[in-house]
């Protein structure tokens, strides 16, 4: 009873609004309202067993993402980088119950850490949903605003991971689906890239043998 007393101060006394659903471990979840608008905002933190540089190659190659990332059935960059260094990628999500969705992001990477694991990367991305046409079958998600901060934990071994996103799937979700995807979607994520990223750290070490 305690810990749900200081949960509920903890929620009432957030000056910016904020909400906590999952309160870990190892995760926290928080969403709470974009202001004029039915959109949630989410920000969950954690810490996870794996190295920023291979967290931020993890999160690099957009085209490996269909292989470890959950409900997500294509990945691909389209086309080469802009002049400012951002990049544009496409992505169809195929879930279950509700009908399936895509959307076009740009992404920019505003820091990125060194290889010896020095350094936070810092990235962010925006739907840019008329990038391309939209396609038979599927709902253009035309709301995907959201930044990653991923910065060194100790020695390095492990990493402190700010992942924040804005978005409205468009269509219908019943809500019960739409609070536990908050939750159930954002834990399961954070744990599929780090498992990813821990295969890259000891292929890399493997190759250094």
């Amino acid at each position: 009873m305690l810990s749900v007393l200081v949960s509920w101060l903890a929620e009432a006394e957030d000056p910016e609004g904020w909400r906590v659903i999952l309160d870990g471990p190892p995760y926290v979840v928080k969403n709470r309202a974009r202001e004029g608008s039915p959109i949630k905002e989410v920000w969950a933190e954690g810490d996870l067993e794996a190295r920023v540089p291979d967290i931020q190659a993890t999160l690099l190659d957009p085209g490996r993402f269909a292989k470890f990332m959950p409900n997500l059935k294509i990945a691909r960059p389209l086309g080469k980088p802009e002049a400012d260094g951002s990049f544009f990628v496409y992505t169809q999500l195929d879930l279950p119950v509700v009908q399936s969705r895509d959307y076009v992001v740009q992404v920019w990477n505003d820091e990125t850490a060194q290889p010896d694991g020095t350094g936070v990367f810092r990235q962010h991305w925006k739907a840019v949903p008329e990038k391309l046409p939209e396609r038979n079958g599927l709902i253009r998600v035309k709301v995907n605003d959201g930044s990653w901060v991923i910065s060194p934990v100790g020695d390095g071994s492990k990493s402190h991971v700010v992942y924040k996103f804005a978005t409205d799937p468009g269509g219908w979700i019943p809500a019960f689906a739409a609070d536990l995807g908050n939750k159930q979607a954002v834990t399961e994520t954070l744990r599929a890239i780090e498992r990813e990223a821990q295969r890259r750290g000891a292929e890399r070490l493997a190759k250094k043998k």
